[in-house]
């Protein structure tokens, strides 16, 4: 197996998978820097925006049928997907709830 020559690419910027690696990487260097002092959550929604919003206009030719409207609203949504991913969003909603005491028995439509 051979090693890449490169880390990321403009081809791998363009992929969720790339995106939510340099969202990760650059937050948590700019979290390391800065000593936690700016809160890492806001560092990465801005920079998933960004990424974002450079694939949408910078980097691709946009189609002729599309709106200008249509696509800032998915570069918005998209931006919002390299977030969720990069922070596990999808797995992780909701906090947890406590488990019942013991001897007490769980509600049978209760959440496990």
């Amino acid at each position: 197996m051979s090693l890449p020559n490169e880390f990321f690419t403009v081809n791998s910027f363009l992929t969720l998978a790339g995106a939510y690696g340099i969202v990760l990487t650059v937050t948590a260097a700019l979290n390391f820097l800065f000593d936690g002092k700016i809160a890492p959550k806001w560092i990465a929604v801005i920079l998933s925006e960004m990424i974002s919003f450079i694939g949408a206009f910078a980097l691709t030719d946009p189609p002729d049928n599309v709106a200008l409207a249509i696509r800032i609203l998915i570069a918005l949504f998209n931006g919002f997907l390299i977030f969720a991913t990069a922070f596990g969003l999808n797995a992780i909603t909701t906090k947890p709830e406590s488990a019942p005491a013991p001897g007490q028995r769980r509600a049978y439509w209760s959440r496990w």
